[in-house]
């Protein structure tokens, strides 16, 4: 049957598959169990759809539950109306889940009539977003720590570089990663606690060390990590560490701040002259608005699936196209549907400088994406398969098989 003639077509089957992945593929970030939430929707004409949220990652156990919630609202609708239909989801659960893990949650169920629709239309995603204005998307290898001794951190930098890469981000603070093996996992990282006037200086050589090793070849970005710390620091820090790396022509800091330190970010926006990135945690434009309006960035993160979905993201990106921002998109829990949103959004949008690659996660990824994410060159080609071309078979979901209490933790 033609994909035109499915002119009526009606959600029957709405189902959660939690699953558990050994990220191995980064010999300098522990080897460790983690978790998401997929979901499939099935229709009375056989195409069915595949989406993921971002709360899968940090509590997969309380996943299906907020899915249960929602599966009467999605049965027995036709589920090309993908406005329509996430709207009556977010109507349903105005008084709970606006943000975090119900919007996340209902990004994830978003995701999945996406994929639905390509499907059902034999096109890809970003072939519904307008099509591509690209060949090559630039993406960045994400790998977490930034390592002590400094020979440590070279070697992590080395082996992103043999990968393909020619963005790396590393992080703001020194790490030892520790090889052991134990039951659970393989490898720790144990935070080095410097003097703060050491730290700056440490960075300074860190930074000094790479350029000396690496030339002009590699770019680099580094990451605060403080979105979601209970103790972030303060601005005046944060001013620090910008002043101390502005000589490296570093592309951007991620997450300096926490988000509700609104005026420190204006404030280390307009001293900084490496670019300000943020918003891997929030939900929705109205969370959006003010780090944009506001002018506490000049790039944003959202994440695809913990923002509100596809649709949600596209609205966050005009509105900070309006503000001539730009955006790098985050996927470090993604490990298959939300991952190849994110894919394919960068391939639609001109205003999406970076796609975000986990390193360790990358053969996990791979299983569930029908395309192959080859970095070349720092870039990777446009993803062809219709839909979001992700897939979930019986066999992934054994070797894959969901580790109760596997979220990740602070």
């Amino acid at each position: 049957m033609a994909p035109l003639e499915f002119l009526h077509m009606k959600i029957t089957k709405v189902t959660t598959h939690l699953l558990t992945a050994r990220w191995e593929n980064d010999p300098s970030f522990p080897r460790a169990n983690h978790s998401t939430a997929i979901f499939r929707i099935e229709t009375d004409e056989g195409i069915d759809g595949l989406g993921e949220s971002t709360w899968g990652y940090f509590a997969p156990d309380a996943v299906p539950a907020m899915v249960d919630y929602f599966r009467p609202i999605l049965l027995g609708r036709d589920p090309r109306e993908i406005s329509e239909v996430t709207r009556a989801l977010s109507n349903d659960s105005v008084w709970w889940a606006r943000s975090g893990a119900g919007r996340s949650v209902i990004s994830g169920l978003e995701l999945a009539l996406w994929d639905l629709k390509g499907k059902a239309l034999g096109v890809p995603v970003y072939q519904l977003l307008g099509g591509k204005v690209r060949d090559r998307i630039k993406v960045y290898a994400s790998g977490g720590p930034s390592l002590w001794p400094l020979d440590d951190l070279v070697r992590k930098v080395q082996y992103y570089k043999g990968l393909g890469h020619r963005t790396v981000k590393l992080s703001t603070g020194f790490y030892q990663f520790d090889n052991t093996k134990t039951q659970q996992h393989q490898g720790r990282i144990t935070p080095v606690p410097f003097p703060h006037a050491k730290k700056i200086a440490l960075l300074v050589e860190a930074f000094t060390r790479l350029r000396r090793e690496f030339g002009d070849d590699l770019d680099f970005a580094i990451d605060g990590h403080q979105g979601g710390v209970p103790n972030p620091i303060p601005v005046s820090e944060a001013v620090a560490i910008a002043e101390a790396l502005a000589p490296f022509r570093l592309r951007f800091y991620e997450e300096p701040l926490a988000y509700t330190n609104l005026t420190g970010y204006r404030e280390l926006r307009a001293r900084s002259q490496i670019p300000i990135a943020g918003g891997e945690s929030l939900c929705g434009l109205d969370q959006f608005h003010d780090l944009i309006a506001g002018g506490g960035v000049h790039v944003i993160q959202p994440d695809i699936g913990f923002v509100g979905g596809l649709q949600e993201t596209v609205r966050v990106i005009h509105h900070a196209e309006a503000y001539n921002l730009s955006t790098a998109i985050h996927t470090g829990a993604s490990m298959g549907p939300s991952m190849a949103a994110s894919w394919h959004l960068a391939a639609a949008s001109h205003s999406v400088d970076w796609l975000e690659l986990v390193v360790a996660s990358a053969p996990n990824q791979q299983d569930l994406l029908v395309d192959a994410l080859q970095v070349t060159d720092g870039t990777v080609a446009v993803p062809t398969a219709p839909g979001l071309g992700v897939r979930l078979t019986p066999a992934l979901i054994e070797k894959y098989r969901f580790v109760p209490s596997s979220g990740e933790r602070t």
